[in-house]
């Protein structure tokens, strides 16, 4: 056996978790990456590996959907056939009247006489006509042996219309064939009007086409066969729209609705000998039917034809030994063979024929007009083709055959000289054949004929050119295609032998080949998968699936995947005939028969996955079946597999599986296999984990549904498991997903945190008493903390402080009913619902524009819920006073959602407490369109703080409410902001296109507006259904006034609780699936009913189809299959603009380090003090980073704005706001993947750090990812801000800050690693790495002490390696030396610099002396032992001394500059106000080139300067920046 082949796929690494490397040197594994792999890198790789980048996946590029409009499927129509028509019976109306000749028509002598290949003079005329139709029938029986063929012999009028009645009678609404031989009458009348003949033939008899049609009825096909038919078809589309107009009419008056009962008249198909002026060819070299036997026995007479026509023989130019010189017409018509066989000569010609006549009709004729003539049925699908043939011949003989609807004319088309060069070499070999078949016959041989027969090349030179145009056209648009309009796709060249390639399918030996190339189309996108489709390639890869074959395993299961990810529909032919078992065989963990047995195993494994999962997607068919095969059990298996995509599409297809689905979740209940899914939660790879919340999220009701899609609500946890006990469900939903929140709410990546969000919506929407409770238990406890901190600090409160949370959970586990474990087990779940809370009010200010839309949806709903509650009639509760306080009579569709906003200060009011009356009247507020974040007006109501109590304060942005623009507070700081705001770039927010986006819980327009009213009272005094009505069902305005009967918070409690476990109870009860709407409610537009369960908690105005959130995770991780995976990315392609652009930058960065490292000993002796130019930022520059190979420098200011300059050209490239919130600015700064596809990585001190991609191009720049940092922060006199260390050749980012440690990121995995203690009493003020290795790293703290960090010691205790307390005051500056010389650099606020050799700790190696001005920064160049620093500024200062020390030799220092720079008075000096507000920023207003010898030193004049300067080494030592772009002159100096 053949070994199975390997198809040639390259992974998109831009769909891994893996990040991409800039060389192709670089060998990019194909699987999931795993932690410390680089280490393992050999010592080789060290400058390589440098290169990998990070933050650049797909995920990171924005939308997942491909851009080309080509790709867009919305455009490309249904390749599926709306009727498939078929024809069951044909009539043969032959009338020949043989020995008559019609008085029309003159014939020539010699005339062509054969009718059916037989000549009726040779026979009696009666047996001469029977055996012309007994000929007739069988040729026409090649076509379609189905079809019940029966021939009429000079039929009579009456006969006629007897026998056409009949078969519309037999076959119902099915075709009917009308086939019409009229040689032996006159011809149609110019009206149309065809001949037969009356009884005794003794005249002939016209049939109008009125009376034809009325007697054969539609739909039909006609077959004229005689001379002037045209005349038939010009009339008779005139009487089929009288006889459809007819009928309309009947339909209407009837009363029946609009259209036609049956198939209109209009659409019968027609083939037609000759136009209506044109006669019949009479040559004797032809047979008188000839269009008849063009369109029953194509291939005889095709092969006459050739050797009629042929131009070699005609002329004479055939060698007399020449085997073709032999051949005759009579011989062709003995070609042996069978046409049924295609390995004999007749039926490999056959099979070349249909595969040029299909190719010939699908490049010329439209598509629906192909798919309507040639994959509807089989019979007209053989006419049509066979036409082509007598287009071809006919013409030859100045006769035109016409056809409705009416074809294109391709008798010159190329392709036919395929099929001439197919019939040349068949027929050359003939006369052996014949002689060998004579030879035989007279046993003089015994060889069989057909074994010498050397079989066609057609199919292989046709697959060969198939492949040609796969290497070189394939992903080329059409380029003689004239240049179209913005927006409108170039239309691609179809490759012209798809339709041959798919008849290479019936061959067993090319099959293979063929599905390979096929699979290699399919690969190039939606557009090609769709064009295969549409040509009819699903019958065949449907049939293959029963083919036990291995190698054609990996092809089918490629090619199916392409399909299934373009059109869904599928689902229901992979059930047919079990063909689905095909993928679960290949999924199984347990080696079976058939397995594969190939390297890339795994890649076809997940693709079995995805193909299972589009079966069981909304599918319940498929979902049973897949159950039944143990599709669970075989994901769950090969989630131990070291394989990203496999274990995503495991996940994904286990989502699918029990999505919706009872039976698949109590699988799983049951199973224990909570263990193997929860463990994906902390995969390396972001898909996995993301596909593992995915899978958490519709076990707890989320809908696995499209997000457009109104089919699938969700909701309803994890079904009706009956197997299991109330409170269990209740822990199993409640644990998983706190499981899963406390697993990922950390995590890096956006995609993750979204799906977090989902999850803990399903647990929302089902749980929601628990969770109005734990969000009144947080708010009330928030309330109490403030206004006991304000009473500590002296502020008079009027009523007495209580702790009411902490009675009212006394009072609730003081009840006697339950048992002390009961009270203990509600506790804990409070307490775990509580911590859901609070993760959901962190993600809510999330910096990731879409996560926080999310979240904030469901925090407004269980808001607005708690608003309605209950809880605004307990005594002292803070809400109560809230509600007192803000309710308005004029406004009560507004009034939960301002109590919202107002409560959401968590009693902190900036002017003091509750009572004070100013804070009665509410700025005029309106509900912003949340979902407009695109510009800075829609993504500014997401500027908000990352820590609870801060979360707290800005609730009223994060429900989306925002001061109305109208109000007189926002119109004058509007127009002040409009002039800055137009010159400041706003980055593209990346929300997907699969976002769900800001939901109101509020009703909009579109639902319909009920009131409910109060339901039935309980069956007894102390039964829960009247505590639901007492505590939990909607109140009346005047409860929510706060004006009610007061409650107790304990009994709420009780209620809101025994109302969740009753509303599990009824879905218990019902045994209902998640998706059947248990409530009722998406049947009324999301609001409830007035005698629905769960009344109270969906109050007045509160829609309750908000959750559970939809996910867009499945789609977007399908496009991985609609992408192009056997092509290289064009980075890896030689000679593309990618490559040649990253080969360009490689050698010019080389150039670059290799000049910088020549001129370091140089720059290090020689002076600094030439200026390299100026950049006027307009703003105080804090904070400056150089990019170390393009001309770039980022300089940020003191609010939240990056501007990037051209440092040469000193020109401002960009400026884009960082939307970090009000109040924090910005700390750190990095250019990341320098060598490749940079991006710029920003830290702001509240925390957050966000990536940007295309920061130098203006409305371009765009998030690549976001992340908060830091989750905990310490209180200090002074804060550091965020300060960042960023590694690039391990992708580590180092945090650190106003924290006990250091947060380690990885960027390869996006995720946080680990917190190093500081082991430090005072916060983190400075920090750096040790490049390039990344194995350690050093930290400067406020207490003036130095630390030196092993990031590779796990142990606590030998973290740190060296410590040194020589500086007494803030550190301003740490600074690790690149290469061998290990010289550790640090600078305090005294002024104080000490150059370290960290193998000596005791004594530094050099120190400049602490000076009366103190230290503002200090910069140490990364190759060169060059230092600089400037002296702080005090409320006196007129100017700041820069000074550049070189320390080569550190015994003897060098001052190679001392510079002075103007400042600004004291009270313009942004660091005052800062220090005011108790910021201090880092040290990074001073920096030098990574790799020139340039300093850039930020001023802190009226125009924010920036100012150059460098050392000017020799050209001996360092080329210019315009030498290594081509062009510039050189000097003695640069």
């Amino acid at each position: 056996m053949a070994e199975p082949p390997s198809l040639p796929y390259a992974r998109d690494e831009g769909s891994t978790s893996q990040p991409h490397s800039a060389y192709l040197a670089y060998p990019v594994e194909a699987y999931e990456p795993h932690e410390g792999f680089l280490d393992e890198m050999e010592e080789e790789h060290t400058e390589i590996s440098a290169a990998l980048q990070y933050w650049a996946a797909k995920r990171h590029r924005g939308k997942g959907k491909a851009k080309e409009d080509e790709n867009d499927l919305s455009t490309m129509k249904s390749w599926r056939l709306k009727s498939k028509l078929k024809t069951v019976t044909a009539g043969l109306f032959i009338c020949l009247n043989i020995g008559v000749d019609p008085p029309d028509i003159v014939k020539t002598n010699p005339c062509a006489k054969t009718e059916c290949w037989i000549d009726p003079t040779q026979l009696p005329s009666n047996k001469a006509i029977e055996a012309i139709g007994r000929n007739l029938h069988q040729q026409f029986e090649t076509l379609n042996p189905k079809v019940k063929y029966k021939p009429f012999l000079d039929p009579s009028i009456e006969e006629t219309k007897k026998q056409c009645v009949n078969m519309r009678r037999s076959a119902k609404d099915e075709r009917v064939v009308f086939y019409y031989n009229g040689h032996g009458v006159p011809k149609p009348t110019p009206s149309g009007e065809i001949w037969v003949f009356n009884k005794n033939y003794t005249q002939y008899i016209p049939v109008s086409l009125y009376d034809l049609q009325e007697w054969l009825g539609s739909p039909c096909i006609y077959v004229w066969e005689c001379s002037g038919a045209g005349n038939i078809l010009n009339n008779f589309a005139k009487s089929a729209e009288r006889r459809d107009n007819e009928a309309r009419a009947a339909q209407a008056q009837a009363g029946h609705a609009e259209g036609l009962p049956g198939s209109p008249y209009s659409e019968a198909l027609h083939l037609a000998a000759c136009q209506a002026n044109q006669i019949l060819p009479m040559s004797p070299d032809l047979p008188a039917d000839l269009f008849t036997c063009c369109l029953t026995s194509p291939i005889e007479t095709a092969l006459r034809h050739f050797v009629l026509q042929d131009p070699l023989r005609r002329n004479g130019g055939l060698d007399p030994n020449d085997p073709r010189s032999r051949i005759t017409v009579d011989m062709v018509m003995r070609i042996p063979g069978d046409l049924k066989d295609r390995r004999t000569p007749l039926g490999e010609l056959s099979w070349i024929f249909t595969a040029v006549t299909d190719t010939i009709a699908w490049l010329s004729f439209p598509r629906e007009v192909f798919n309507r003539l040639f994959r509807q049925d089989l019979l007209v699908a053989g006419l049509f083709r066979n036409f082509l043939l007598a287009q071809r011949i006919m013409s030859a003989y100045h006769c035109t055959p016409t056809s409705i609807p009416e074809i294109p004319s391709a008798h010159n088309h190329p392709l036919w000289h395929s099929w001439d060069l197919a019939v040349d070499a068949c027929l050359a070999q003939l006369p052996e054949l014949l002689d060998l078949e004579a030879a035989r016959e007279a046993g003089q041989s015994n060889i069989p004929p057909l074994s010498v027969y050397r079989p066609s090349t057609f199919f292989a030179q046709h697959l060969q050119a198939f492949e040609v145009w796969l290497q070189h056209g394939g992903a080329v648009p059409n380029r003689l295609a004239p240049r179209p309009k913005k927006g409108v796709p170039i239309p691609r060249s179809p490759p012209e032998q798809l339709p041959i390639v798919l008849q290479v399918l019936l061959s067993q030996s090319h099959r293979l080949r063929a599905l390979i190339l096929i699979s290699r189309f399919v690969d190039l996108g939606p557009w090609a998968v769709h064009l295969s489709l549409s040509i009819g390639i699903f019958p065949y890869v449907q049939k293959l699936l029963a083919s036990p074959a291995v190698e054609l395993k990996p092809v089918l299961i490629y090619i199916w995947a392409r399909i299934l990810a373009i059109d869904k529909s599928c689902q229901m032919d992979l059930l047919r005939d079990s063909g689905f078992t095909y993928f679960t065989q290949i999924l199984a963990p347990y080696p079976q028969a058939g397995s594969l047995v190939i390297p890339n195993a795994n890649e076809h494994r997940a693709m079995s996955a995805f193909i299972l999962s589009i079966l069981c997607r909304n599918f319940r068919v498929g979902q049973t079946a897949c159950l039944g095969v143990q599709v669970f059990d075989s994901c769950v298996a090969r989630l131990g597999e070291d394989d990203w995509l496999l274990k995503t599409w495991c996940l994904l297809c286990i989502a699918q599986l029990w999505a919706d689905y009872d039976e698949a979740k109590a699988l799983f209940m049951q199973s224990q296999r909570q263990n193997e899914l929860l463990g994906a939660l902390r995969s390396t790879a972001v898909e996995v984990r993301a596909a593992a919340l995915y899978a958490f999220g519709t076990l707890l009701g989320a809908s696995s549904a499209p997000i457009e899609s109104t089919d699938a609500k969700g909701g309803g946890g994890t079904g009706a498991q009956l197997g299991l006990s109330d409170i269990q469900q209740l822990e199993i939903e409640a644990g998983l997903a706190f499981a899963c929140m406390m697993s990922v709410k950390e995590d890096a990546s956006p995609m993750v945190r979204k799906e977090l969000v989902v999850v803990i919506s399903c647990v929302v929407r089902e749980w929601r008493g628990w969770l109005v409770s734990a969000a009144w238990a947080y708010y009330e406890q928030e309330s109490y903390l403030s206004r006991t901190e304000r009473q500590s600090n002296g502020t008079h409160i009027e009523e007495e402080e209580e702790d009411i949370v902490s009675e009212a959970l006394k009072e609730w586990t003081s009840n006697e009913d339950k048992e002390p474990h009961e009270h203990q087990h509600n506790l804990t779940l409070l307490s775990s619902f509580k911590v859901l809370f609070e993760t959901l009010l962190d993600l809510s200010v999330d910096p990731h524009t879409e996560v926080a839309l999310m979240a904030s949806t469901v925090v407004d709903y269980i808001i607005a819920l708690l608003v309605d509650s209950a809880f605004t009639r307990v005594k002292g509760s803070a809400i109560r006073n809230l509600l007192k306080k803000h309710y308005s009579s004029n406004r009560p569709r507004t009034l939960s959602r301002q109590v919202s906003a107002a409560f959401s200060e968590g009693g902190k009011f900036p002017n003091g407490p509750l009572t004070n009356s100013t804070q009665l009247k509410p700025p005029q507020m309106q509900r912003s369109n949340t979902n407009v974040s695109e510009t800075g007006s829609g993504s500014s109501t997401l500027k908000r703080s990352g820590s609870v109590a801060n979360a707290l304060r800005s609730l009223a942005s994060m429900t989306g409410l925002v001061v109305s623009p109208d109000s007189p507070d926002s119109i004058n700081s509007q127009k002040e902001k409009e002039k800055e705001f137009m010159k400041i770039t706003q980055p593209k927010i990346p929300l997907s296109e699969n976002s769900g986006g800001y939901k109101s819980p509020y009703p909009d327009h579109g639902h319909e507006r009920i009131l409910p009213s109060s339901p039935a009272p309980g069956p007894g005094p102390n039964g829960p259904s009247r505590s639901r009505s007492a505590y939990g069902s909607a109140l009346p305005r005047s409860a929510v006034a706060g004006t009610g009967e007061l409650v107790k918070a304990s009994s709420v409690l009780e209620a809101l609780t025994a109302e969740d476990m009753e509303r599990l109870h009824f879905r218990r009860s019902k045994g209902s699936e998640a998706n059947t709407d248990i409530d009722g409610r998406f049947g009324n537009n999301g609001l409830p009913r007035s005698n629905e369960l769960g009344l109270g908690m969906v109050a007045k105005e509160v829609k309750d189809d908000v959750l559970p959130l939809r996910s867009g995770f499945f789609d977007w991780a399908m496009e991985y299959f609609r992408e192009p995976q056997m092509k290289a990315p064009d980075a890896d392609e030689p000679g593309s603009t990618t490559y040649n652009e990253q080969a360009w930058k490689h050698l010019r960065n080389e150039q670059m380090v290799e000049d910088s490292r020549a001129a370091e000993g140089y720059a290090a002796t020689h002076v600094w003090n030439v200026e390299a130019g100026t950049l006027q930022n307009d703003s105080w520059p804090l904070q400056l980073a150089f990019h170390s190979y393009d001309p770039v420098i980022a300089v940020t200011d003191d609010a939240d704005n990056v501007c990037i300059w051209d440092w040469q050209s000193k020109r401002r490239l960009n400026k884009f706001s960082n939307q970090n919130i009000p109040g924090s600015s910005i700390s750190s700064v990095h250019f990341i993947n320098e060598m490749a596809s940079s991006l710029m990585l920003t830290a702001s001190t509240e925390g957050s750090i966000r990536i940007f991609r295309d920061y130098e191009t203006p409305n371009e720049t765009a998030l690549a990812s976001t992340f908060r940092a830091v989750s905990e922060t310490h209180p200090v006199a002074h804060s550091s801000g965020v300060l960042t260390a960023w590694e690039q050749q391990k992708g580590h980012l180092l945090v650190g800050g106003d924290m006990k440690v250091v947060r380690l990121w990885d960027a390869t995995v996006e995720r946080h690693l680990r917190d190093i203690a500081t082991q430090a009493g005072a916060n983190l003020t400075a920090i750096a790495s040790d490049e390039p290795e990344g194995n350690v790293f050093v930290a400067g703290f406020g207490d003036g002490v130095v630390r030196l960090f092993d990031k590779r010691a796990e142990d606590a205790g030998e973290v740190v390696l060296r410590t040194w307390r020589q500086h007494k005051i803030w550190i301003q500056s740490v600074h690790l030396q690149r290469g061998s010389m290990r010289e550790l650099v640090t600078g305090s606020m005294d002024g104080e610099v000490r150059v370290w050799d960290v193998r000596k700790p005791d004594e530094p190696l050099y120190t400049i002396p602490r000076r009366d001005e103190g230290l503002m920064a200090l910069a140490v160049h990364t190759g060169a032992s060059v230092l600089a620093r400037t002296s702080a500024l005090t409320s006196h200062s007129t100017r700041q001394e820069l000074e550049i020390t070189g320390f080569s030799d550190p015994l003897h220092p060098i001052r190679l500059a001392k510079l002075n720079l103007p400042t600004s008075p004291a009270y313009n000096n942004p660091l005052h106000s800062h220090r005011i507000n108790g910021f201090m920023p880092s040290a990074a207003s001073l920096v030098f080139h990574p790799v020139e010898m340039m300093i850039a030193a930020g001023g802190f004049d009226a125009s924010g300067t920036v100012r150059l300067y460098k050392c000017p080494t020799p050209k001996s030592a360092i080329a210019t920046w315009e030498q290594m772009n081509g062009n510039g002159s050189v000097s003695n100096f640069n």
